[in-house]
């Protein structure tokens, strides 16, 4: 069992803790515009609860008059009845209105904050492949709990700040109407209700969560399906699928049956005190009438007066009401602020440590490479990466890089891939890594990358341009001039586009202009269905010699295409004058590479020269000094 399932949540002082951090981020600044909008609501539901206290009268107000047969009196009334309603249908469709724009605001905020944290460094990268047994479903996290977590809070913020205000004219009004016993009585009912629903509201909290956690599962299977439509028809493989994605969606359900059961004593309790508080206003209402209190009024004040305090009594329960209602609703904002802010703490955690490795372990400014040589800057004994000057100075202008004793394991392993590797890559001389599978070969490029830890040196040279083409090339939601220049921004311009023409050509890719209408033609939402996997890596590749960057590392990146194509796609980055440090298999890759780097088992390698390798002594290797 993972440690995400293993969880437990509840209503406790850590919900509280995280549910007050969120507004921290609802509310940037003081003057913001989600501020601005709050303090509408505020205004708007102050209003709506005076025209309702006004609403509320005017039934006592009806029974006056008519008990009087006073016409003129019953014509201002059915005026000032008219004026109430008209201005109470305005005032709560605005501020309907205005808690659908907070919680526009609130998700706006809380995403984006997530979103900068989540797409800043390798935090994605750690949370979805590293760290993938921590948290559930970060992308459900980031979607529909905290859509859900807004909304459910939009829908109650403004209950939390202006019932206890309500409450309390109630019950001054009550206490004026019908004496002490009337508010003593209703908040005695109060806090009845409220102990039993929070007796019952405890095991819905950790319930709602693990179900949040099944649905995000359930989905993504269905994304699996979907991602990968056409290698499971060619897998014939449905029925299996059918029985796994069934799978999921009983746990859904299993789940889901849990909590509406869980559910049923709570919805009991709160119909049940709803429906009482009515029977209780009129219980206290009898006190006084049947006590002679009221003796002396004529019938039509009487009835005027039994109205009005049986409104007050009634809306006096229905605030209360509204608090026990509350505590339902949180049962179930509780699980989505959990798993929010769960998010987010593992977030600030990444970002936490990325700042205190802010000085990288491969790169170092050409400042401290002077004053480490010279002596005047000591080593930081606390870096990751020490630098002797020695290393230091036997950098050079034409070297990219430079690895010293490095060696590496794959995360959650204590077995290295790559034991004690000293190599340098130099300009305008290409690499080649080759070793059976599981050697180790695209896990140094990840090594490199900065995704993976190692010990050992590493050293890059300052300000180095880059890339590095995975065996899955990435590609974004846009048309096709987009595809090509990412991460750069797509501008309509004829001397790039009439380059990216020529670079489509050089990779066979001509005939995919007409094919998506042009450059700017189709907004394409998933590349990855209208592209095969050679067409995949022939765009990547076009890419790549689009942006033109001195050093390229390329896992795999022509397995997908013809090998007359490769060598063209290598001439064409060969002319640009790109270095090039690529992972394959392929004997015809070794004619466009000047060294080859043999990786094999037990984490040995050797490097040497392409015209004196032999790819079949080099599946066994020994270690070189």
């Amino acid at each position: 069992m993972s440690k995400a399932t293993s969880k437990t949540y509840k209503f406790d002082t850590q919900f509280l803790k995280r549910f007050f951090q969120l507004h921290k981020v609802f509310f940037p600044k003081p003057c913001s515009s989600n501020s601005g909008v709050f303090l509408l609501l505020l205004v708007t539901s102050g209003l709506e609860q005076l025209l309702a206290y006004e609403t509320g009268l005017l039934s006592g107000m009806f029974f006056k008059v008519l008990g009087d047969k006073d016409l003129d009196s019953f014509r201002t009334a059915c005026f000032k009845s008219l004026l109430i309603i008209l201005a109470m249908v305005t005032t709560k469709s605005v501020r309907v209105y205005t808690t659908k724009m907070l919680t526009v605001g609130w998700r706006k905020e809380l995403c984006q904050s997530i979103h900068k944290l989540y797409l800043t460094g390798f935090s994605f990268y750690r949370l979805v492949i590293l760290d993938s047994q921590e948290l559930d479903n970060p992308d459900q996290r980031m979607t529909s709990d905290c859509s859900s977590l807004t909304s459910v809070y939009g829908g109650i913020i403004a209950d939390l700040v202006v019932v206890p205000f309500t409450t309390a004219y109630y019950t001054y009004q009550a206490y004026t109407r019908a004496g002490w016993l009337g508010p003593t009585a209703m908040f005695i009912y109060f806090l009845v209700s409220t102990v039993i629903n929070k007796m019952l509201m405890a095991p819905v909290v950790n319930l709602t969560v693990n179900l949040e956690q099944k649905e995000g599962d359930f989905r993504f299977k269905h994304m699996e399906v979907r991602s990968y439509a056409e290698s499971l028809a060619f897998n014939g493989s449905a029925e299996t699928e059918l029985e796994k994605v069934n799978s999921k969606l009983m746990d859904v359900c299993k789940v889901q049956q849990k909590l509406y059961t869980r559910n049923l004593p709570i919805d009991l309790s709160v119909n049940l005190f709803s429906y009482l508080g009515a029977i209780a206003s009129y219980l206290v209402i009898a006190v006084p009438i049947f006590s002679g209190q009221y003796d002396g009024y004529q019938p039509a004040d009487l009835a005027q007066v039994i109205s009005e305090t049986a409104f007050v009594c009634i809306y006096l329960v229905y605030q209360l009401g509204q608090l026990v209602n509350i505590t339902s609703t949180v049962a179930g904002l509780a699980g989505s602020t959990h798993r929010v802010a769960e998010l987010m703490e593992k977030l600030k955690e990444y970002q936490k440590e990325a700042d205190y490795d802010e000085v990288p372990d491969v790169v170092i400014s050409n400042d401290i490479v002077d004053d480490v040589a010279t002596g005047l800057l000591q080593e930081e004994k606390s870096l990751k990466t020490s630098y002797t000057n020695d290393q230091i100075k036997a950098t050079n202008d034409t070297e990219f890089y430079r690895l010293t004793d490095v060696s590496f394991s794959a995360p959650g392993s204590e077995k290295n891939l790559v034991v004690d590797l000293s190599i340098s890559l130099t300009e305008d001389t290409n690499l080649l890594i080759m070793g059976p599978s599981g050697c180790g070969k695209s896990s140094l490029l990840r090594v490199l990358r900065g995704l993976w830890d190692h010990t050992g040196d590493i050293w890059s040279k300052p300000d180095i341009q880059a890339s590095f083409l995975p065996q899955t090339p990435f590609f974004t939601n846009g048309c096709l001039r987009e595809q090509l220049v990412y991460p750069d921004t797509a501008v309509e311009d004829d001397t790039t586009d009439r380059k990216l023409v020529g670079l489509l050509e050089l990779c066979d890719l001509s005939g995919l202009v007409d094919r998506c209408g042009g450059l700017g033609g189709q907004d394409v939402t998933n590349w990855y269905s209208q592209l095969s996997p050679g067409e995949q890596q022939r765009v990547a590749w076009a890419r790549l010699l689009y942006h033109n960057p001195r050093l390229a590392f390329l896992d795999e990146a022509t397995s997908a295409v013809s090998e007359d194509l490769e060598c063209a796609m290598y001439n064409g980055a060969k002319e640009k004058g790109i270095t090039l440090v690529s992972v394959g298999h392929r004997g015809s890759l070794r004619q466009f590479h000047q060294k080859v780097l043999s990786l094999g088992k037990c984490g040995r390698s050797k490097m040497q020269g392409v015209d004196s390798y032999n790819s079949m002594q080099s599946l066994v290797v020994e270690n070189t000094p």
